[in-house]
């Protein structure tokens, strides 16, 4: 093999490069932070937070594989911590601290079919009205909204009891909760994706619609199926932020949305749909908390903050471009 093509197969592999930008944030985080961002305090925080990040994210690239988005994503995390919170109020008179392990399943129960309802009412108008896929999406995240503040009359709900907040700040020898548990599902999802015929057939779906139904793919199951897996990662993501927050509201972590397009963008999902691997987004969303620590630790106007991840955006797709015009040339010229 030519050194030319042994340098185009390098530029190619997304892996490679996500991996060279994680270096590179972590080190220029460094140098603007100093010894705080290497602190052990610092380095757990981070393994604490990323989670919410990455289910965010991942949700986000699954509905993308068909070329969809979920806007809703979000407000049904906001949603499922609300139900959980008034379903074990009304099964504990109240006193939801002291919840016994019965009342608490029960609650996350009711609070997980209250997802995957969303979703499912998502991908059913996704695929059987053909209603794009942004403007359900973002009718859902009005809607949930909406019930949310509702439910709350816009306040701050308090008080979980241990059994969930152990999502959120609890540890096995050592090691974040959060984290395990964002491991065991990108291992699960990994295989769904990689090694299951559903996982063909949706991204047979997102490359070629067309194809797929003269391949006897059910593309409307595919598509509604795709939007509850999109829902159960906010399920698991309102588990992480209630923990963290010990609390719930109508609009925690609403620019999330915006970071969780970001890291499927970044993470090289096309958003034609048809191409995107989950261990790309992954990768994308230890860069994004890498510069968020780092911002946060500067003391950054939030609303700058906000600002600098739009600029983020348009730079990656416009780096990507290029980028491909690039290789574009060089594959020209290697033939």
């Amino acid at each position: 093999m030519s050194k030319r093509n042994i340098f185009l197969r390098m530029r190619e592999s997304e892996f490679f490069s996500l991996l060279i930008t994680i270096v590179a944030i972590f080190l220029f985080m460094y140098l603007l932070n100093g010894s705080k961002f290497l602190s052990f305090r610092n380095l757990t925080t981070m393994m604490y937070q990323m989670p919410t990040i990455g289910f965010m994210a991942i949700g986000m690239l699954i509905a993308e594989l068909t070329g969809g988005i979920n806007l809703s994503i979000v407000a049904a995390a906001n949603f499922n911590g609300i139900v959980i919170h008034v379903v074990l109020k009304s099964l504990t008179m109240g006193d939801t601290v002291n919840a016994s392990n019965g009342q608490v399943y029960i609650a996350l129960l009711i609070g997980l079919l209250a997802c995957i309802l969303i979703g499912f009412i998502n991908g059913l108008l996704i695929s059987k009205l053909k209603i794009p896929a942004l403007l359900v999406t973002l009718g859902m995240s009005t809607l949930l909204q909406g019930l949310s503040i509702l439910i709350t009359m816009g306040y701050t709900i308090s008080g979980f009891p241990e059994q969930i907040t152990w999502f959120g700040v609890g540890e096995v020898i050592g090691i974040p909760v959060s984290i395990i548990l964002f491991i065991v599902v990108v291992f699960v999802l990994h295989f769904i994706l990689d090694r299951t015929v559903y996982g063909k057939q949706l991204y047979m779906t997102g490359a070629n619609p067309e194809a797929a139904r003269f391949s006897n793919v059910n593309t409307d199951k595919v598509i509604i199926v795709e939007y509850i897996l999109s829902a159960f990662l906010s399920f698991f993501a309102s588990m992480v932020m209630i923990g963290q927050m010990n609390s719930v509201k109508a609009d925690y972590y609403e620019s999330y949305v915006l970071i969780a397009v970001l890291a499927t963008f970044l993470g090289g999902v096309k958003p034609t749909g048809g191409f995107g691997k989950l261990f790309g987004t992954v990768m994308a969303s230890i860069i994004l908390q890498l510069i968020s620590t780092g911002l946060n630790l500067k003391r950054f106007d939030p609303y700058l903050v906000t600002a600098i991840w739009g600029s983020i955006i348009i730079l990656v797709l416009f780096g990507r471009e290029i980028s491909n015009k690039i290789l574009h040339k060089l594959r020209r010229s290697a033939k």
